[in-house]
């Protein structure tokens, strides 16, 4: 060993203060880029949460925080589905409105949710209550969730009504009462101040997306006629009624004798192509065929499937892994019709994300600094050694033994005191790493930093890089210091001893 002797009792000291900066600077380069690609990947992890990898929607102008209607077509579903990569796809919808409690107003962003949504993200962040469920038939309920941030400032809970207004793009408002069932917490501020969730059903009932078709019978038969009308609502307003088994054109009131079992059905339609509904007014003369006008019968009205169940605002998908994004969103792109569009996250959330990406910045500082510092500590540990050993030195080149493998004698031993360092480096970041993520006892200010506690991650190939790349630019960097040993011949060494 190199170190017997008096003469190690000088460099025991350097030595130790070597591998102790090499342990460190390791330390801090673990929990650096641990506490950085933790707080990366929670914030990331949110914001998809609340919109998933990438959104398909229409290709219109219009406001962000209200989504343009399309058709539901499930071939376009299907051809998402068929995207590698692809592990979940939902029809969603967004929409302004207003919540309104007896403590006050608040602008939010309604979302609704569709039969197929994904709730574990919010079932994650959920701190009271429940997701929005359905009804043992499948109907959607008026259930609404609420994020805490909302929740206190309107003074309400789970249990209690809000109402909400819905904002159509006429500007006039349309009021339903909803049960709040669930509240969320995600500490995003942008989020947690806009967001409410409800039924995409209920979105797509009150932005008027589809037709609805009513029938209205007079069953008095004044005059021996039956009178019969049809209303129209939803859809751009300018509405055509078609009644396919009558010679009737327009909305009426027609008049029709009846004398048997017969129906009357309306078709509305709008200009702008809207799916047309339908509603159908049966008459029953329960079997009595004397054929004479208005005897005693019965009526029913059947009504279409309401048409804006034909419409969404868009389809979430949600990828097997974030890596997957810019593949992925090109590809789903690709095989979407020209009147569609695929956004991936990062362009619906640039602010969030060029943030995000500038903390790497701060890592690579750290880094960078601490490899300095150990090859600053390594070059003076080096130095002194060779100074202490150039009586060994010149004995070994008096024995015969080139400069190369005086030089790896040299390399070696530092490479020993490096890789100690960086052992107990390892062993001290990693154990408080693990008890961070496991007890989180470094706690943090929500409301400035989006995070309850400090978040931690890492994987075992950035432990490998961290530690191999270390190594080995601390001992390329020492190869000058350890070319000091050429220097050093037989005779000046005897001569210094």
């Amino acid at each position: 060993m190199l170190h017997q002797g008096e003469s190690a009792r000088m460099s025991r000291p350097i030595v130790r203060i070597a591998t102790t900066g090499v342990a460190v600077g390791m330390v801090l380069m673990l929990v650096s880029m641990a506490i950085v690609r933790g707080f990366q990947r929670e914030i990331r992890d949110k914001v998809i949460g609340f919109g998933s990898h990438i959104q398909v929607t229409q290709v219109a102008e219009g406001r962000t925080q209200e989504s343009a209607r399309m058709l539901a077509e499930p071939e376009v579903a299907e051809a998402i589905r068929a995207v590698p990569g692809v592990s979940h796809v939902q029809s969603f919808a967004v929409k302004p409105g207003i919540l309104e409690t007896a403590s006050g107003l608040q602008g939010v962003v309604v979302k609704g949710a569709g039969p197929d949504f994904d709730w574990s993200y919010l079932q994650s962040a959920l701190e009271e209550g429940s997701v929005l469920s359905r009804d043992s038939s499948g109907m959607p309920q008026k259930h609404i969730m609420l994020s805490r941030y909302i929740a206190d400032r309107l003074h309400t809970g789970i249990g209690e009504k809000v109402s909400l207004y819905f904002i159509n793009s006429e500007s006039d408002a349309r009021q339903q009462n909803f049960l709040v069932t669930g509240i969320y917490r995600t500490d995003l501020e942008d989020f947690d101040h806009q967001y409410v969730f409800t039924e995409l059903a209920f979105i797509q009932k009150y932005s008027g997306w589809g037709l609805d078709a009513q029938i209205l019978a007079d069953t008095s038969c004044t005059g021996g006629l039956m009178a019969i009308g049809a209303l129209g609502f939803g859809g751009d307003g300018d509405y055509t009624f078609t009644w396919p088994e009558q010679d009737w054109t327009g909305e009426g009131p027609h008049y029709a004798e009846p004398c048997t079992d017969t129906s009357f059905m309306v078709v509305v339609s709008d200009q702008k192509g809207t799916t047309p509904d339908t509603a159908t007014l049966v008459v029953d003369f329960r079997d009595d065929l004397s054929r004479e006008p208005c005897r005693s019968f019965t009526t029913s009205i059947v009504e279409g499937v309401p048409s804006e169940q034909s419409y969404t605002g868009g389809y979430e998908v949600s990828l097997n892994d974030y890596d997957l994004l810019a593949d992925g969103e090109r590809l789903i792109t690709e095989a979407l019709p020209f009147y569609l569009t695929a956004t991936g996250v990062t362009s619906r959330n640039p602010d969030i994300f060029a943030w995000l990406e500038m903390l790497d910045l701060n890592v690579y500082i750290i880094i960078l600094l601490m490899i300095v510092i150990s090859i600053i500590n390594m070059t003076s540990a080096l130095l002194i050694i060779i100074l202490e050993r150039q009586r060994m030195i010149g004995s070994l080149k008096a024995f015969g033994m080139a400069n190369g493998p005086v030089i790896g004698i040299f390399l070696y031993h530092a490479a020993f005191i490096i890789g100690r360092g960086l052992f107990w480096g390892n062993v001290a970041g990693l154990a408080l790493l693990a008890l961070q993520h496991y007890t989180g006892f470094v706690q943090l200010d929500p409301v400035n930093y989006y995070v309850s506690k400090v978040p931690v991650w890492i994987d075992g190939w950035t432990v490998v890089a961290l530690n191999l790349g270390t190594l080995i630019i601390c001992l390329v960097a020492l190869l000058l210091p350890a070319l000091y040993t050429t220097r050093i011949t037989p005779i000046r060494s005897i001569r210094f001893s």
